[in-house]
């Protein structure tokens, strides 16, 4: 495995992935100006746009590495998960690890696993 492109693949993967996530934020962030939503609800939709986000990244990052496709997604699934608990620690999240980040990372890297099998075999 030349590790030069592992690393590059994964780090494109990543970045889909974040500018997904923060492009389909955004402009969810529009509607609830207009919509009131309950915080539980908005922690279920903040979920789901990051691992679709994460779907996406993972298969973008199979399809540019061509082969070893869980050990990708489980990387792109690892530093996006990393990536957004550090974002959020720049913009004034807590800085705590409890369950609810430990769901959320095994989610990640779950579906980065998962989907780099099925990007391999798109």
């Amino acid at each position: 495995m030349d590790w030069t492109n592992y690393f590059k693949n994964v780090l494109k993967g990543v970045i889909w992935a974040l500018m997904i996530t923060f492009l389909v934020t955004a402009i969810f962030s529009l509607f609830m100006n207009r919509i009131t939503l309950g915080e539980g609800i908005f922690n279920v939709i903040y979920v789901v746009i990051s691992c679709l986000a994460l779907v996406v990244g993972s298969i973008v990052a199979v399809k540019a590495q061509g082969s070893k496709g869980w050990v990708v997604g489980l990387a792109v699934g690892c530093v996006f998960y990393i990536a957004l608990y550090i974002i959020g620690i720049i913009f004034g999240a807590e800085p705590t690890l409890g369950m609810y980040d430990f769901i959320k990372f095994t989610l990640c890297v779950f579906i980065g696993l998962l989907s780099g099998m099925l990007g391999v075999n798109l």
